[in-house]
């Protein structure tokens, strides 16, 4: 395909390789199955729209399957939360390569109420999150650090068998 540039031809052409830029940008996340090359320290998901009892029963199923402790929880009339104990891991080398000494990461669901039901139960729309903190050489203390894509692989079985419980839950 040809484009014919008038008297603009600058600012066209430089419109056009912005577009180009940002589709490949696009093409290229996409490509990678949605993880982000960026930093990222939490791997989100949005779980949907989901009842209370039906994220319970899923979530208390994944907990035993996956051998997850919960931590805390917390139930208000507009919030629900829930959150794993830290679970440790091995040092990836990519990590390793950086000074990182230990890693870990928890589990986090949380949920904003968005309606009642006809039988006076909430929907939330729930959220996941999966959070990455590691300890280094010459930094004190724990903080946080970027997801590796490793451990999101790691953990997407998790994620995966909790969305079919709850989707599961729903139709039933």
């Amino acid at each position: 395909m040809r484009i014919r540039v008038g008297s603009g031809g600058k600012i066209a052409s430089r419109a056009l390789a912005a577009v180009a830029m940002l589709v490949g940008g696009f093409a290229a996340g996409c490509a990678t199955g949605g993880v982000s090359s960026q930093s990222r320290e939490i791997w989100r998901e949005d779980m949907g729209r989901v009842t209370r009892a039906t994220l319970e029963t899923g979530l208390d199923k994944i907990v035993r399957k996956h051998a997850l402790q919960i931590a805390r929880t917390q139930d208000s009339s507009r919030e629900i939360y829930y959150e794993t104990l830290w679970m440790t891991r091995e040092v990836l080398a990519e990590e390793e390569a950086r000074g990182v000494t230990n890693a870990r990461n928890r589990i986090l669901l949380k949920g904003r109420r968005l309606e009642s039901t006809m039988a006076g139960a909430g929907v939330y729309r729930i959220t996941w999150e999966l959070e990455n903190e590691v300890t280094a050489v010459g930094v004190e203390g724990w903080h946080p650090d970027t997801v590796p894509g490793a451990v999101v692989e790691e953990f997407r079985p998790v994620y995966s068998d909790l969305m079919l419980e709850v989707r599961t839950g729903l139709i039933r």
